[in-house]
């Protein structure tokens, strides 16, 4: 191999391999059990509202449906994550974080918070919505970043840099799970599948997004593999001469 030939190879495969890198989906299907969701626990005081990480019980899982299911077993209960979703997620900033929820009974346009990610220094975000759906699921895909109008307080908005706190040492995600007002077990049937934290070059069956970097990556090391090539036959030619 001559000189010029083996200058050209590492960069070209080095692009090659940056290209092709695999993006983050962290996926909960529940297809054969709960995947090490349980429930947990939130409270609100004024236009405050706390997430206590100690809190959790087991929860329901449907193996017919395939999902997880949960009643009203604190007096506000929430879906909690997997430790799977822990851990430093700055990669997943700009991403999104999708699932489908159900809930047999609500308080009708009432807005409560839906989602909320808590970071290990006690920092959180969350989205307050109106109530899912009763009769069926109702999808949620939120941005993570400040254009989903990701809040601190119910009167604070979260900025970028304080989305990107949160997702660089997560505890874990919590979705509501009592959308109805009161303690009864038989106020609330909630429901959570299709659970999906992806970074934004993914999509949520695991499949990388082509974006213009990445095309260009592969574009410039096939290039310079195409080059290496070249360059290697012509100094074969003039060995063999």
């Amino acid at each position: 191999m001559n000189q010029t030939a083996r200058a050209l190879l590492p960069g070209a495969c080095l692009i090659v391999a940056m290209s092709g890198a695999s993006a983050a989906v962290i996926e909960s299907r529940f297809d054969t059990g709960g995947e090490g969701w349980t429930t947990g626990s939130i409270t609100r005081t004024g236009l405050w509202f706390a997430i206590d990480p100690a809190v959790a019980s087991p929860v329901n899982y449907d193996p017919a449906r395939q999902l997880i299911q949960t009643y009203d077993v604190f007096p506000w209960t929430t879906f909690r994550s997997s430790p799977a979703y822990g851990g430093n997620r700055s990669a997943f900033f700009g991403g999104s974080i999708s699932y489908d929820l159900s809930d047999a009974a609500n308080d009708p346009g009432m807005p409560y918070p839906n989602i909320a990610i808590l970071a290990r220094s006690g920092d959180m975000i969350f989205i307050p919505t109106t109530a899912p759906n009763t009769t069926g699921f109702t999808h949620y895909d939120f941005a993570l970043d400040s254009s989903a109008g990701w809040l601190t307080t119910f009167l604070g908005r979260a900025s970028d840099t304080y989305i990107r706190t949160v997702l660089a040492d997560v505890d874990g995600i919590w979705i509501n799970a009592d959308w109805k007002t009161g303690d009864e077990s038989a106020n609330d049937d909630s429901r959570l599948d299709n659970v999906c934290l992806r970074d934004p070059a993914s999509v949520c069956d695991g499949r990388p997004v082509p974006v213009p970097k990445t095309l260009a990556l592969l574009g410039a090391g096939l290039m310079l593999l195409g080059l290496w090539r070249r360059t290697e036959r012509a100094g074969q030619v003039l060995k063999d001469d």
